[in-house]
């Protein structure tokens, strides 16, 4: 755990939390849900509009530059003609909008009288007609939260983007399935709290739109994007974290690299460099017969060595930003987006490369002093014209500080450039979608029919249910959460319930089975038998599977092998056992351990544990 002082550094974040929705797409009727196979591929390029206000997004300007070519998989089932935007986009899912209207009312958001939809400039591909629709569904809302309430800004209702599949060759390929699916962004107010705390609000949220029963679940269907600065320091956009646990991270891994960057910027200045237009060059010459793996890799394509050099730039370049990354990776990143591996630069060890030599070749040829900087790419030469431009303005930009950027979340906690923070020149109104009107009478209905906030299934579960309160907290956002309230009307014991449903199952689906065929009726026939006293708890596994195997069967056929054995049998059994280990009772701590294991290797399934392990103790006591 990192601990700095976030009051002092002026520490503000602002969340982004992006849920997809359980229901069919947005402007179509095709299934939101993922296929395995495409059926063929479609090639586009695009190209920035100008905005409402008559302007180009200079976000989209510079995805345009960088000259991609996009490929799209389509689907039998999840595409059509809409996400090739080859066909007017159809009216807005009504369900979807009912969704977003209930999240907003939990939000205690305002709500429009109409929702009127615009398009917001995204030319990176992920759209197939260079825009994303979008629509204010609330807004001037709050959660509360410990550290007090926390405002929400808009709930927004939105298609998602493609999927990338890869990018290679100035090739990026992408998924029309995912296109489409409806997606509610819930845009928070400016949070001056800690790290941890910013996580916590996170989990808050999701717990909320995880009662409503009607948002997707698994892996890539929740996002958050993070806004962070500090005092002095600029708006940063950290996109696509998938996990919640590594929030902090993020949080605190930005803060280090502000800080830094202002600390670069105070030694540039320090060292008087002033703004410079960097020179491209090219030094493709002094690699001709180079053992570096990389470069000669690069110049057997025929590829060329372009570069730049930076004056009284030592040690800049390996200045540590954050923990693995250096001023060095933030101009590699950047180098990234045009298609390009990466690049070298002298601060790095050179030996590494094996490059030592023609290095030193290039200083002595162009005078450099030992305090120069120079920093190689390997590439078309447009491409690295269009790269070291942007590398140049990054350098200078260091000047000022820390620019406003959307930067990609890492696993490990930092993040790298993808581009300049979008600005307000990117949306335009929407004319192929009329706008949905949202009465009085519809909202009362939705407010009508709330569901209960998480915070009070939490108490429920605890002080009704006696569920512990780790139980509790698994079981406020389970899927399982509405089926669980309906086999405790079995009679069988709660905590039993939840834990074969948030516990069980999952060490069946780690054990191999495959428990997707186990519905609501398999469980209330399984826990009323349990209830009943016509089977063990310790059976629960046992039948699981075999109801898992074959669907068709009911409980009471699975429970063959596994019926309810008596206290007389256990009794006598255990009687049998210990006349053949008569000494064993000579040691009464020994002889529980051994009697209790004799007893549930014969009786695991077919009797209660604890029963056993009462007549067990009655006879060795």
């Amino acid at each position: 755990m990192i601990f700095m002082d976030y009051k002092s550094l002026g520490l503000k974040v602002g969340l982004e939390f992006h849920q997809r929705l359980d229901t069919h797409k947005l402007f179509c009727n095709c299934s939101s849900d993922a296929e395995e196979k495409s059926k063929m591929k479609v090639t586009r390029k695009l190209r920035p509009t100008t905005g409402e206000m008559g302007e180009v997004d200079p976000a989209a300007m510079l995805e345009f530059v960088r000259n991609k070519t996009f490929e799209y998989e389509t689907f039998e089932r999840s595409s059509c003609l809409v996400e090739l935007d080859d066909e007017p986009p159809h009216a807005i899912n009504p369900s979807a909008v009912d969704i977003a209207l209930e999240i907003s009312a939990l939000l205690n958001c305002s709500v429009p009288d109409e929702i009127h939809v615009m398009r917001k400039t995204v030319i990176d591909g992920s759209n197939t007609g260079g825009f994303q629709r979008t629509m204010i569904v609330g807004n001037d809302g709050f959660i509360e939260t410990p550290y007090g309430l926390v405002g929400v800004l808009g709930v927004f209702l939105e298609e998602e983007a493609c999927g990338i599949v890869e990018e290679k060759d100035g090739v990026k390929t992408y998924r029309l399935d995912r296109l489409g699916v409806p997606l509610v962004e819930i845009a928070t107010g400016i949070m001056e709290l800690e790290p941890r705390q910013v996580q916590d609000v996170a989990l808050r949220l999701g717990r909320l739109l995880r009662v409503t029963g009607k948002v997707k679940r698994g892996l890539g269907t929740i996002r958050q994007d993070v806004n962070i600065s500090i005092k002095g320091g600029a708006r940063t956009e950290a996109k696509g974290v998938q996990d919640v646990r590594i929030l902090d991270n993020i949080i605190d891994y930005e803060v280090m690299r502000q800080t830094n960057l202002l600390d670069i910027k105070d030694e540039m200045h320090k060292r008087k460099i002033k703004k410079s237009t960097h020179d491209i060059q090219s030094f493709t010459s002094f690699f001709s017969g180079t053992k570096c793996k990389i470069i000669k890799s690069g110049l057997d394509k025929s590829l060329k060595v372009h570069g730049i050099v930076v004056h009284n730039f030592k040690g800049i370049l390996g200045w540590e930003l954050s923990p693995g990354r250096r001023f060095g990776t933030e101009l590699s990143g950047v180098a990234k987006t045009f298609g390009l591996k990466g690049l070298i630069h002298t601060d790095e060890d050179l030996a590494k490369y094996g490059i030592e030599k023609e290095v030193a070749a290039i200083f002595k040829e162009h005078n450099l002093k030992e305090n120069d900087s120079l920093v190689l790419i390997v590439g078309e030469p447009q491409q690295m014209k269009n790269a070291l431009e942007e590398i140049s303005k990054r350098i200078n930009y260091a000047l000022i500080g820390v620019p406003n950027e959307t930067r990609r979340a890492l696993e490990d906690g930092n993040t790298e450039f993808m581009r300049y923070l979008a600005g307000a020149h990117r949306m335009y109104p929407e004319t192929d979608v009329p706008p949905v009107v949202i009465t009085e009478e519809k909202m009362n209905a939705i407010r009508k029919s709330l569901p209960e906030k998480p915070e009070e299934i939490y108490e429920k579960l605890v002080k009704t249910y006696s569920l512990s309160d780790e139980l509790a907290d698994k079981m406020v956002t389970s899927k399982n959460l509405k089926m669980f309230f309906e086999l405790t009307k079995t009679k069988a014991n709660p905590t039993l319930i939840a834990s074969t449903l948030e516990e069980t199952l999952v060490e069946l689906r780690r054990g191999g089975t495959d428990v997707s065929s186990l519905n609501e009726n398999h469980f209330k026939q399984m826990f009323t038998l349990v209830a009943d006293g016509k089977t063990a708890r310790e059976a629960i596994p046992h039948i699981l599977k075999k109801l898992a195997a074959n669907p068709k069967l009911k409980a009471t056929d699975a429970l063959e092998g596994f019926e309810t054995v008596n206290e007389d049998v256990l009794k006598k059994s255990l009687d049998e056992i210990v006349k053949n280990n008569k000494d064993v009772l000579s040691d009464p701590r020994k002889a529980f351990n051994v009697l209790m294991g004799e007893m549930m290797k014969k009786y695991r399934g077919k009797a209660d544990g604890a029963l056993i392990a009462k007549i067990v103790k009655e006879k060795t006591s």
